[in-house]
């Protein structure tokens, strides 16, 4: 029972690694390349993400504050998700759309890009975070797993991972975020 359970997760895994990136290769370079260019401007990464992707854009940042695969400077990247207090602060008062956007618009510029994670169903904290992006003339991205309508959000890069599942959606996050990462370094540090 088990290792067929396994077995199957491994194998959706795999499959949907293989189709979301295989079709959207060329979209996750063009988020790549505009990252790139907002770098060498003096611009910021700004990454967010609602429940479990929090945790990821919270890693995704750090692979860029960090690293990846190589000692480097510090490339300047902020997840916009890890203030609990807010949260709750917000949620208190009915105003949880409000989540990313109060601290986006504290620290988010002209030219920064904007990266959000999202998963099924409508969001509204992601859409109105996305909206003031925009606003503040912001490159904005969207990851986003599910198989649901993605025309609220409108934004500049768009990669879907079409699948269902939490686990899988989370993992396809997750690896985008890596990859991500490794193109970057790889175009500015030539390795």
């Amino acid at each position: 029972m088990g290792q067929e359970k396994i077995t199957k997760a491994i194998a959706d895994h795999g499959a949907l690694i293989e189709q979301a990136f295989g079709e959207q290769s060329s979209e996750l370079e063009r988020i790549a390349e505009a990252l790139v260019e907002t770098f060498h401007q003096g611009g910021r990464l700004l990454v967010f993400g609602h429940g479990s992707l929090g945790a990821v854009a919270n890693l995704v940042a750090n692979l860029f504050l960090h690293r990846l695969t190589l000692d480097r400077p510090l490339l300047p990247a902020l997840s916009l998700s890890h203030d609990a207090t807010l949260a709750g602060a917000l949620h208190r008062d009915g105003q949880s759309s409000q989540l990313f956007v109060r601290p986006l618009r504290a620290v988010a510029a002209q030219g920064d890009v904007v990266l959000a994670l999202g998963g099924p169903g409508r969001n509204e904290a992601l859409e109105e975070a996305l909206a003031a992006a925009r606003q503040l003339g912001c490159k904005t991205a969207v990851v986003l797993w599910g198989k649901g309508e993605t025309n609220s959000l409108s934004p500049d890069f768009l990669f879907c991972l079409k699948t269902d599942s939490a686990p899988r959606g989370v993992e396809g996050t997750l690896t985008f975020g890596h990859l991500l990462c490794e193109l970057v370094e790889s175009d500015l540090f030539g390795i």
